[in-house]
């Protein structure tokens, strides 16, 4: 293959890679007859270009353009339009360059980003010297390019230029082991390229994620088993998936751990045949503390019950569960009695350990299918999968293990606990609403009757003389 040729495999390959790997769906990349030297006041002109992302007709006006002899200078890169290793001409300012390519027709909305008329240069540098540049125009996102894109571009064109400088270099040049390699192997994220049902190619990145071997990831039938099963959905069809799209998956590593990964999907050419290029970044730790962020905000931070917001989803969850296993179950108000004394007589400080510590009493004597929710102030609401007759038990059990706490801890204060319940089954029908209504109001008659049996104790103590401490 001579030189050339050569030359015009680079070109070629690293118009496409930008495509596929940046927002950018027009490209022209060009090679220049000599460098480019900025020191020097000379000008150059063009052996040879390649494009992608451009109709037929663009192709051939960007053809015809060049052939009539389009000389480059230093001059043509002003310092005033570099960005890091690139050149940002706004369709304002007059260029070389946007005479080569015609404006994208797609109109960009925004009022603050990509404009038509707008290019991005970025050059071939090999030292300070400039051996062609990629043209690139029509972003898909309609955004200016940010630090990580024109990163990630001066990585292509860094080498494309060490390519052009030697086409010598190009002789050991595949796919596989050539430009898309050095661009997956010093990238950030994990990444597979996926033909046929197979796993192609497989980065040092995704490797070091998964815990696979690159013979294990090939080996992989079909590919996507290391897929969480409930997830596998979501990559088995990746020609519907925009490539700017991000889904997130789970994955299983090769040593059972699971982790969350947030792919984007590209379509790709691979050894002469169509597939797909999967970019996995791994999301655990952000995802642990999302979930950590909303466990908490779910839960009553004095009880550690379940607040009212998460009673409000998940109870829809467990009558569907009841309904389609045919089990019954039970919604249990509780109130405290005389609570309000404690706040009144030893400070609001000193109510929240005792509201603390009958929440653990409460706790202890649930199983672990049951949840709590803190409902008001000292009011509990008991969510009690797979109980009904066995209820009034129970609740015998936690009165009887409430009291006997707050007469230790209650400074002689009477804090008890009412409770009322209401149960449902298969044929009663009853909506969540009405089963929190039932247990609310025989929770407010087992009150009325608990202050009945208070108020008769006081008459009958001060009719034989007796004090009673409150």
């Amino acid at each position: 293959m001579d030189r050339q040729l050569l030359s015009k495999r680079v070109l070629e390959l690293s118009s496409r890679c930008v495509c596929q790997a940046s927002a950018f769906r027009r490209v022209v990349a060009v090679a220049l007859e000599n460098p480019l030297d900025m020191g020097a006041e000379t000008s150059t002109g063009v052996s040879g270009f390649a494009t992608y992302g451009l109709s037929a007709q663009e192709e051939e006006d960007v053809a015809r353009k060049l052939s009539n002899g389009v000389a480059i200078a230093g001059s043509d890169f002003p310092e005033k339009c570099r960005l890091q290793t690139c050149y940002y001409f706004h369709a304002s300012n007059s260029s070389v360059f946007g005479k080569l390519l015609a404006p994208s027709d797609r109109r960009f909305l925004q009022a603050i980003g990509w404009q038509q008329g707008d290019l991005l240069v970025v050059p071939y540098w090999s030292s300070n010297r400039i051996m062609g540049y990629l043209l690139l125009d029509d972003p898909i996102h309609g955004k200016t390019p940010a630090v990580s894109d024109l990163n990630l571009l001066g990585e292509i064109a860094a080498f494309g230029a060490r390519a052009l400088a030697n086409a010598r270099e190009l002789e050991m040049l595949s796919q596989e082991h050539g430009l898309l390699q050095f661009l997956t192997d010093y990238a950030m994220t994990g990444l597979l390229v996926v033909s046929e049902g197979h796993t192609r190619y497989a980065n040092d990145q995704i490797i070091g994620l998964l815990g696979y071997t690159r013979e294990q990831l090939s080996e992989l039938t079909p590919w996507w088993n290391f897929v969480h099963p409930d997830d596998r959905p979501l990559v088995w069809a990746p020609a519907n998936v925009p490539s700017d799209e991000v889904t997130r998956v789970r994955a299983i590593r090769r040593d059972g751990r699971v982790l969350w990964l947030d792919v984007r999907i590209h379509s790709v050419f691979y050894k002469e045949a169509g597939g797909f290029a999967f970019q996995f970044h791994d999301v655990s730790d952000r995802v642990k503390t999302e979930e950590l962020l909303r466990e908490k905000a779910l839960r009553d931070p004095l009880t550690g019950f379940r607040n009212r917001d998460y009673f409000d989803d998940a109870i829809q969850i467990e009558l569907q569960r009841c309904k389609r296993y045919k089990r019954e179950f039970t919604l249990m108000m509780a109130d405290l009695a005389n609570f309000k004394l404690v706040n009144d007589r030893l400070g609001h400080q000193e109510g929240d350990r005792i509201l603390s510590g009958i929440a653990n009493v409460i706790q202890g004597e649930l199983r672990e299918s049951d949840w709590v929710v803190r409902y008001g102030g000292d009011e509990f609401l008991l969510v009690l999968p797979e109980t009904g007759a066995l209820i009034e038990n129970l609740a015998g059990r936690l009165s009887d293990r409430v009291d006997s706490w707050c007469v230790d801890h209650c400074q002689g204060i009477p804090v008890g606990i009412d409770f009322g319940w209401s149960t449902w089954t298969t044929d009663s029908g009853k909506t969540i609403p009405k089963l929190v209504r039932e247990a609310d109001q025989m929770m407010y008659e087992s009150k009325t009757t608990r202050k009945g049996r208070q108020n008769r104790s006081v008459s009958a103590s001060a009719d034989s003389g007796g004090s009673v401490t409150r």
